[in-house]
């Protein structure tokens, strides 16, 4: 093994776990969340690759960056190939195989992708099915995930089976993360930190920062998580101005006594807010 300085070695991880997070980028986010064959084999290589020249300092780097770099090219290229060819899609990745069909197993299918009986009920379980007779239709995925449609008369009853109308729902925009408030969000509502802190103050509230995180749906409402400390000093401070008699403390106090978990369900929007 040959001799490099401390500070070559560093280098030499800083460059190599750079490169890894800019090949991970540029092949996509499906590397992250959903790995087939050819994608599982690109990043075993790629990991082993970044490893070498840390474990043999004889490797120079820049064999590795560029064995790396073929390989995201080689994986981009697959990919692109993979949208525009069906048949070769299904060379590279093959083909979904269907494991149960109207509640009957297709033993034949289970045999030709080699996937015991014992794999099969194990996965069922995970997702939450007892009996095989339950199951519509089984899908064995090409990453090598079950997806399982139960019977019409196995799921779980839904609003539109009722008749029901619903109101569709939207993700709240954050406040404040961290005691820090979040100024897109406010550009948004179109409200200055002014009006934040107001609000803070009227639920009995210092500074932001005595705030985890707060959030607003699109109804208004506000959802307040404080931090442990701050919850804590509410109670002390509220309950000295009421020791000395302090009608404004006797209404802290009343505020303070609501429970952290009503705090949390949030609050109206305010009437000047639209």
């Amino acid at each position: 093994m040959g001799h490099i300085t401390f500070w070559h070695f560093i280098l030499r991880i800083l460059v190599l776990y750079l490169l890894v997070m800019v090949a991970l980028r540029v092949m996509g986010k499906r590397e992250i969340g959903q790995l087939s064959v050819f994608d599982f084999v690109v990043s075993v290589m790629v990991a082993e690759l970044s490893t070498l020249p840390m474990e043999d300092t004889n490797v120079t780097l820049w064999r590795s960056v560029v064995s790396i770099a073929m390989l995201v090219v080689l994986q981009v290229i697959v990919a692109f190939g993979q949208l525009k060819s069906h048949r070769f899609r299904h060379w590279v990745d093959g083909e979904p195989s269907v494991l149960i069909e109207h509640g009957s197993i297709q033993d034949a299918e289970m045999k030709k992708t080699r996937y015991t009986m014992h794999d099969l009920l194990m996965q069922l379980r995970e997702k939450g099915v007892a009996n095989v007779a339950d199951v519509e239709f089984a899908i064995l995925e090409t990453s090598g995930k079950l997806s399982v449609f139960p019977k019409a008369e196995k799921r779980p009853v839904t609003p539109e089976d009722l008749g029901r109308a619903v109101r569709h729902d939207s993700v709240p925009l954050p406040l404040i993360v961290d005691g820090v408030p979040v100024q897109k969000t406010l550009d948004i509502l179109g409200q200055p930190v002014e009006w934040l802190e107001g609000e803070l103050k009227r639920r009995g509230y210092g500074p932001t920062h005595q705030v985890f995180y707060a959030a607003i749906d699109e109804t208004g409402q506000i959802h307040l998580d404080p931090r442990d400390a701050s919850v804590g000093q509410r109670w002390q401070g509220a309950a000295q101005q009421a020791q000395r008699g302090d009608a404004a403390g006797a209404a802290h106090i009343h505020n303070a006594n609501v429970s952290q978990s009503e705090q949390k369900s949030g609050d109206r929007r305010p009437d000047g807010h639209q």
